[in-house]
């Protein structure tokens, strides 16, 4: 019987073993089969790039004064690849014929510039059509061109009068023809009374307005008009009728100005001076009756019974800062030159408005209420200090959420509060929490590393509060000792402390961590973002405003600007972006860096007190120019001096509210001051990035032990399960050992069945046995 069995046995084995051949055999044909199956090309992945008809950008018109010099005109292409467009210009007449043409290349910019062939006042039309690389044409722009005329004065003539010398008939007017253009100008004598033939032309010196005429008295009338006309496209005339005194005739004319005795208004003519009808000459005639006679009266329309100076001037009449608002009305007589005065004569830099003792020109704060000490920015003296900079103290702090698993594919976080205000079980709520103490010289800040809004923990899930302390300076001591690594900030050439490059730089004023610019691989963690290169090491993503999570806990390595982030529209975290901050106002503090000095939100004080968006000095190695635009992180970023508003540490010295009569300070900077424009991998181009983001080194001797500062409670690589607490400190950092996005094929069939035929035979063989011993 026993032997019966163990036959038996052998057979159901060969059975069974028989069967787990067949059907891999049978799965083997069918890959065979799905292997020999062709693929349709349709289904294969591709990226459409779309090439937009360009675009021509230009003002609403073309409108220049005339100068004498051709029109120029210009403005924009915009297309995928300016450079490679092409611009015609047709420049039409009022009955739209046409008068030129014009065949352009834009630069690589898409800027363009045509110096046209037109140089007189005159109004055309300009048609503009950009055509690309594939033919595509723009809209056709229509555009109106002008070029204005001059203003011309009215033309004023003085005149003198020479009379023939002995035996000789000849005598000689001479004078100005006053006008901006006396190239313009003419200048005849009339005769009164006589043939035109008689006329005198007066030869007149093109670049001064003088001029003379010449002719004889026996044949001319010494009674007569001298008739002036001036101007290149608007002309005026002026005709002064003179009589041209002869030598004294023996009676009727006492002073020689050929005007009888009987009939001369002024008998004492100085001897030579041309005369009116009157008989009388300028120096005689005092036109608006101010005691100036009209020789001397530089301002020959007085008003009744106003006083006047020597020149014949009242205050009506003078403008001595020439800020267009006369002596009589200008409160502020003094305007500097190069400033533009109110309707009472005034400049901001002469106004003090709220009366504060600091002129508008400088003014921070226009309203100050009266008796309000003011610093020199003319804001109120701050009563501050460092603990107000600071969110989340006294157990007020704001409510977070981990947006992991919201609406997105990462883990979802249960290490929190099931509900916003706690309790409701686990879930993802924190509530950020800071507290402070202060010694003589040191802020000490203890946090637990929740921020103040909600973010997204990304591919490292299930971040935890910490347990985070940061001493931090009250009164930095600047850095004079040099002598430095360079290692991770070249340009500081070893005169200031490098910054840690993947950990703690310093500390958000909400308690997190703000970190270098590296991610664990070693690439700029920002640029991958942004997509600059393809991290093909580890995958990095990084959540709403700069954040992320890491073994160590939530960290900022960008913007981190959200912290006063208050949207009018409502929005949430998810539509964040730094472009809805207030631009108009001077950014808050957003953290401090270990050595003391704040980091401020992009928007500070320039050098002429006027509030501006930062930028960094730092531009990237591009891979159109052979770089790796970021994947060798700090490497391939070169700061290029006086480049943007920034030094190579990412800070600069100015005034700021909190500190109204300067500091050194930090920025946060969303972007580079470089016009270099970057093409990303999905071959999008956008403007440069403003790396370091925080800091690149330590203007003051910074207190490195904070980069030590250690993390408790969080979870382990990967946002693995919790309880365990990350790793000490924020080193580079591994975040997870397995990438989520990676898909495992599943095992087949054949294979299950075959890792399992061993222990089923074995089972049934002992079964087998044990049935028959019994």
């Amino acid at each position: 019987m026993e032997s019966k069995s163990v036959v038996l046995s052998f057979v159901l084995a060969f059975l069974l073993v028989g069967a787990g051949f067949t059907l891999v055999a049978m799965e083997s044909s069918n890959e065979e089969e799905e292997q020999d199956e062709p693929q349709n090309p349709e289904q294969e992945n591709s990226t459409v790039i779309v090439n937009s008809p360009p675009v021509v950008l230009v003002d609403d018109s073309f409108s220049m004064d005339w100068t004498g010099m051709n029109a120029t005109i210009g403005g924009f292409v915009s297309d995928e690849v300016p450079g490679n467009t092409s611009l015609s210009v047709r420049i039409l007449n009022g009955n739209l014929g046409e008068l030129y043409v014009y065949n352009l290349t834009p630069s690589t910019n898409g800027a363009w510039s045509l110096d046209t062939s037109l140089n007189v006042p005159g109004e055309w039309i300009v048609e503009m059509i950009a055509m690309d690389d594939v033919q595509q044409s723009s809209k056709t722009v229509l555009n109106e061109l002008k070029i204005l005329s001059p203003v011309e004065e009215q033309v004023t003539v003085t005149f003198r009068w020479d009379e023939p010398g002995e035996n000789d008939t000849n005598g000689t007017i001479s004078g100005l023809v006053i006008h901006q253009f006396p190239e313009s100008c003419s200048v005849e004598y009339h005769p009164l009374g006589q043939s035109p033939a008689l006329l005198v032309q007066g030869t007149v010196n093109v670049s001064t307005g003088a001029y003379t005429m010449i002719f004889d008295t026996e044949s001319h009338n010494t009674e007569g008009d001298i008739i002036a006309e001036c101007g290149l496209f608007n002309q005026t005339d002026l005709s002064i009728r003179v009589v041209l005194p002869m030598p004294p005739e023996p009676v009727g004319d006492a002073d020689g100005d050929a005007v009888l005795d009987d009939s001369d208004e002024c008998p004492s003519t100085p001897q030579g001076e041309p005369v009116y009808s009157t008989g009388c000459s300028d120096s005689e005639t005092d036109d608006d009756e101010d005691g100036v006679m009209n020789d001397m009266d530089a301002c020959p329309n007085t008003l009744p019974n106003e006083a006047v100076d020597a020149n014949g001037c009242s205050q009506s009449q003078l403008d001595d800062d020439n800020d267009g608002v006369n002596n009589a009305v200008d409160l502020c007589p003094a305007t500097p030159s190069n400033e533009i005065a109110d309707a009472t004569g005034c400049s901001p830099s002469q106004r003090d408005t709220d009366g504060d003792t600091v002129n508008d020109a400088v003014d921070q704060c226009p309203n100050t209420p009266a008796g309000t000490a003011v610093g020199a920015d003319g804001c109120p003296i701050p009563d501050w200090s460092h603990e107000d900079s600071l969110l989340c103290l006294d157990g007020q702090g704001a409510w977070a959420k981990d947006l992991n698993g919201d609406g997105n594919s990462y883990t979802a976080n249960t290490r929190g509060d099931g509900q916003e205000g706690g309790g409701g079980g686990s879930g993802p709520w924190f509530q950020c929490e800071v507290s402070v103490s202060f010694t003589s010289t040191t802020m000490q800040i203890n946090s637990n590393a929740i921020p103040n809004h909600n973010w997204l923990s990304a591919y490292a899930a299930n971040a935890d509060e910490q347990t985070e302390s940061f001493t931090i300076a009250l009164e930095p001591v600047n850095d004079t000792t040099g002598g430095h690594s360079s290692t991770n900030c070249p340009a500081a050439n070893g005169a200031y402390e490098c910054a840690p490059d993947r950990g703690p730089v310093g500390v958000a004023v909400n308690g997190v961590p703000i970190f270098g610019p590296e991610e664990g691989p070693g690439g700029d963690a920002v640029a991958l973002e942004f997509l600059y290169f393809n991290e093909d090491r580890q995958p990095i993503d990084l959540g709403y405003c700069g954040a992320h999570n890491g073994p160590s806990g939530v960290h900022y390595h960008y913007d981190a600007m959200c912290q006063f982030w208050d949207d009018p529209n409502g929005e949430t975290i998810v539509n964040y972006d730094y472009t809805d901050l207030d631009s108009t106002q001077h950014s808050p503090i957003i953290g401090w860096a270990f050595d003391g000095y704040p980091i401020y939100g992009m928007y500070t004080w320039d050098d002429n007190g006027q509030v501006a968006a930062m930028k960094s000095s730092y531009e990237v190695e591009r891979s159109s120019e052979g770089g790796d635009q970021g994947y060798n992180g700090i490497d391939d970023w070169n700061y290029v001096s006086g480049l943007g508003d920034l030094d190579q540490c990412n800070g600069r010295f100015g005034a700021t509210p909190e500190y109204p009569d300067g500091t050194y300070y930090y920025v946060s900077t969303p972007l580079s001051a470089s016009s270099k424009t970057v093409v990303n991998t999905d071959g999008q181009s956008g403007p440069m990035i403003g790396f370091p983001y925080f800091l690149l080194c330590y203007h003051a001797e910074a207190d490195m032990s904070n980069a030590n500062a250690g993390g408790g409670g969080g979870g382990g690589p990967g946002g693995g399960g919790g309880g365990g607490g990350g790793p000490g400190g924020f080193g580079a950092q591994v975040l997870y050992t397995n990438a989520p996005e990676i898909t495992v094929e599943p095992t087949g069939f054949s294979e299950m069945f075959w890792d399992f035929s061993w222990l089923w035979l074995t089972l049934l063989a002992v079964g087998f046995m044990l049935r028959d011993r019994n």
